[in-house]
């Protein structure tokens, strides 16, 4: 029997990396029934009782070593890990993960993962020399497939898949479908935006959906896909828009949140999960890209792109707008190109399987 290690942004209570986490342990396990999953973790007990693993205390540097000592193959991601825009400690926390599992001659590989960006000229060093001795790179999508071939790592073998949550389903629980009547009748749009740059963005897109909303005649829902950090953005958003928006403040686990994304007519979101549960079902989105993952994940589906430190109230309305004049026929074009990326997303379970064979 196998044993695996994953490393990443878990326990945090990211509904977003949540949902990474747990499509990732359910495609290993229909590939490999029998494989043993460890995850190091911000919450052991949480993890633990969320996905049926072992979790390890992540920040515990004894507890950490012995998992690696222990594990026959160390997964890194998905998500973007090896990054430092929104953090400067994110990529070395975890290249000394794989780092020490290579010192302890295990396996190393990464898990679709997103590279980039990296602005520190140590880290970018760092990412080369570690990642050139992995024994397989799997990763989201093309622009990290780039930013890996300009790092200078060429090595291990290379392959694109997607991001591991579009294999995720969804869970029509009671607490999805209280939430929903909670909204009551009427069209409803999703908001899903994250604390970026001071919020001096916030008053354009609560004026904008102010707009769309008296327009279209549709209610806003604002969802927080990480609540310790967006909830409280989610009610400024919220009540600047006024009554014809809402918070959801109901604790949602990630298939939860999946299944009410698709109640919505469309979605407006910087949260790459939010733009990845909204294509799911084929709910047509506009991205407000303040990362370069959310401009590639708007591209790779030919959906609008904003940038949002140039957004103007206007333009914004008028893309919400012109969105929801035609959500039949873009539901459609959405599910069809969503397709060959669900596709993708299969393949690193697979390939991982044949690496921890």
């Amino acid at each position: 029997m196998s044993r695996l290690l994953l490393s990443g942004y878990y326990g945090f209570n990211n509904l977003g990396d949540e949902a990474v986490l747990g499509a990732t342990v359910d495609a290993l396990r229909a590939r490999s029934p029998h494989v043993d999953i460890a995850v190091l973790s911000a919450s052991p007990g949480a993890t633990a009782g969320a996905y049926g693993v072992r979790a390890i205390p992540r920040s515990h540097p004894r507890a950490l070593a012995q998992a690696l000592r222990r594990c026959d193959l160390c997964l890194s991601g998905g998500g973007s890990l090896f990054q430092d825009v929104t953090s400067w400690r994110s990529p070395w926390y975890y290249l000394a993960v794989l780092a020490l599992a290579q010192r302890l001659g295990r396996r190393t590989a990464l898990y679709a993962q997103g590279i980039g960006p990296l602005r520190g000229r140590l880290a970018r060093s760092a990412v080369r020399r570690v990642l050139n001795a992995v024994d397989l790179i799997t990763l989201r999508d093309r622009e990290s497939l780039t930013t890996l071939a300009a790092l200078g790592v060429d090595r291990p073998p290379v392959a694109l898949a997607a991001d591991p949550a579009l294999l995720l389903t969804p869970e029509w629980s009671p607490t999805v479908a209280a939430e929903q009547a909670r909204w009551g009748g009427g069209v409803h749009f999703g908001l899903a935006v994250r604390a970026w740059n001071h919020e001096r963005w916030l008053g354009t897109v609560s004026a904008a959906a102010r707009l769309a909303a008296e327009r279209c005649r549709a209610r806003w829902v604002c969802l927080p896909m990480h609540p310790p950090r967006d909830l409280a953005v989610a009610e400024r958003l919220a009540a600047e828009i006024g009554p014809a928006a809402g918070p959801v403040r109901t604790p949602l686990r990630p298939r939860e949140m999946l299944a009410l994304f698709g109640a919505l007519g469309l979605v407006v979101g910087m949260r790459l999960h939010a733009l990845i549960f909204a294509a799911i079902h084929g709910v047509p989105m506009i991205s407000l890209a303040y990362d370069p993952k959310v401009s590639a994940f708007a591209r790779e589906l030919g959906e609008p792109a904003l940038d949002v430190g140039a957004l103007s109230v206007e333009s914004l309305a008028g893309v919400i707008e012109e969105t929801a004049g035609g959500l039949a026929g873009r539901r459609a074009r959405l599910l069809a190109a969503v397709a060959p990326l669900r596709a993708r997303a299969a393949l690193a379970p697979w390939l991982v399987a044949g690496l921890a064979a």
